[in-house]
């Protein structure tokens, strides 16, 4: 009796871990979205908002890794739930760099300030769909991780977008590059919005590691995995 009472607190402790989990990632694409919209349209006010309110996420993420920690050292799990919750902690902070990489395009914004853009955004805003794609099938992937053919399938698919991403990054450099050595008088702000699909495409990354985790959690294997590893 007491084995299943210990179960059963375990199995509640690990469903909590994991709405949190799905709590914070719903912060973050919301503050996707928020951070893209203030950039495109100017709104410096709300760049200024969500930079303050970075520390929200910070400190869910480190109340998750606090949570994590506990279940693991009073609840003695099994290896596959102690996978699951160092790779909750792991997800919670690549999360939380995600905020960081949002917090940063919205610095970028104070800095171009009300100056016109140089660009008309045909590949950024791409670049961030697809990016919040991922993020959503990421985190998906890593809270049904049960149904493994179909993780399988969400992580094979992140990882073809990542290389989109990547192609769209080196495209915003080179077209940038090339029109910042015609006019010098472009540099300042061509190099900031290099950095703005640069961290985009950190982003993409952070999300095709919290595939990765997922992986981990199915097999049990820490190893690099690439798109040729993944079975249908």
């Amino acid at each position: 009796m007491n084995e299943y009472q210990g179960r059963k607190s375990l199995d509640l402790d690990l469903l909590e871990i994991e709405t949190k989990i799905n709590t914070l990632s719903n912060k973050v694409e919301s503050t996707f979205h928020e951070t893209m919209d203030a950039f495109y349209k100017k709104n410096l006010e709300k760049s200024s908002e969500i930079i303050r309110n970075d520390t929200i996420v910070d400190n869910f993420s480190k109340e998750i890794e606090t949570q994590s920690i506990e279940i693991i050292r009073n609840q003695s799990p099994l290896a596959s739930d102690m996978r699951k919750l160092t790779s909750s902690i792991f997800v919670s902070q690549e999360l939380e760099r995600i905020a960081d990489y949002l917090s940063g395009i919205c610095k970028i914004n104070l800095k171009i300030g009300e100056e016109p853009f140089i660009t008309q955004f045909e590949k950024i805003p791409k670049m961030e769909k697809i990016a919040i794609n991922m993020l959503k099938e990421s985190i998906y992937s890593f809270s049904n991780e049960s149904d493994a053919k179909s993780a399988r399938k969400a992580v094979k698919n992140i990882f073809a977008q990542d290389d989109e991403i990547d192609h769209l990054n080196s495209q915003v450099q080179k077209d940038l590059i090339k029109r910042m050595s015609r006019n010098p008088k472009l540099v300042e702000q061509g190099t900031y919005i290099i950095w703005v699909a640069h961290n985009m495409e950190r982003i993409s990354d952070r999300s095709t590691n919290i595939s990765e985790r997922t992986m981990y959690v199915i097999t049990g294997e820490s190893v690099a995995i690439t798109p040729y590893d993944i079975e249908d």
